[in-house]
């Protein structure tokens, strides 16, 4: 089996929604309060795990407050962290291809939708506020 195919097929024994966006990429939506979509992407010999929290801007305020936070947070995150990818805010987290388990790919998903669920609203000073036409969809 591939390593595509065994990421693959813990994504459906979690029965997470997912959807392939190409051979080594997947968008999955493990349960959540926040609505969270989490990237799944080989890279070999890893595997990466992202999801974009929101964008920094000359508009957001207390730049320090707001990273002095992140640091905070990846104090009580156990296989993840927050981290900067040019402007954009991440959580993200990596494991070894060769010897990723189910239990391990498992863990990593829901320290993410835990970590988001449990640090967004303590980051709802610094995010900006969502478009209206996303407040209508409902996101």
């Amino acid at each position: 089996m591939s390593h595509a195919e065994t990421l693959e097929s813990y994504m459906l024994r979690m029965e997470l929604h997912h959807e392939k966006v190409s051979d080594d990429t997947w968008v999955v939506g493990p349960e959540s309060l926040s609505g969270i979509r989490i990237v799944v992407r080989i890279d070999e010999p890893i595997v990466l795990y992202s999801s974009p929290i929101f964008a920094v801007t000359e508009a957001t305020p207390n730049h320090l407050g707001l990273f002095r936070r992140l640091l905070e947070f990846n104090d009580t995150t156990l296989h993840c962290a927050y981290a900067l990818d040019g402007d954009q805010i991440l959580l993200s987290g990596a494991h070894q291809l060769a010897d990723l388990d189910f239990g391990e790919f498992q863990a990593m998903i829901e320290d993410m939708a835990m970590a988001i669920d449990g640090h967004l609203e303590q980051l709802k000073p610094w995010r900006p506020a969502p478009a209206s036409s996303e407040i209508q969809e409902g996101n």
